[in-house]
């Protein structure tokens, strides 16, 4: 019988936890230029909800191109192989709200923003839980 209730209470607890992780509600986006939204996707709610402050992408840094600080700390890394190297910033806010900004940005250059983002944006998450997890350990 004990089994039987610490599993009840293991899968009760478990599904608590689902329950609130889908009730996180989605942030309000700012783009900064016209269109940015639509080029970002989804990719700005998977970073607001992996905890991110900032992310920054610059051409021409090296190994600090990409600048991403989250309350783990700060993680700099290089442009991902194949991806043109374009200016954004994506940062969110405690209440709620993220910001993107790309200041090079045109209808013209859109796929090469898209490309990027979605090439940057999961590998910022990726290492901001390996530094997560590393604090945590």
């Amino acid at each position: 019988m004990r089994k039987l209730s610490a599993v009840v209470l293991i899968a009760a607890a478990l599904g608590v936890g689902l329950i609130n992780a889908q009730n996180v509600p989605a942030p309000s986006v700012k783009a900064v230029q016209p269109g940015l939204i639509e080029v970002t996707g989804p990719h700005v709610n998977e970073v607001y909800e992996a905890g991110i402050q900032k992310i920054t992408a610059m051409p021409g840094k090296g190994g600090k191109s990409i600048e991403v600080h989250s309350p783990w700390g700060d993680i700099y890394f290089d442009w991902p192989k194949d991806v043109k190297p374009v200016a954004f910033t994506i940062e969110t806010a405690k209440n709620g709200g993220v910001t993107i900004s790309a200041p090079g940005f045109t209808l013209a250059n859109k796929e090469d923003y898209r490309a990027a983002i979605a090439a940057v944006v999961p590998m910022a998450i990726s290492k901001s839980e390996a530094q997560k997890k590393s604090k945590k350990g």
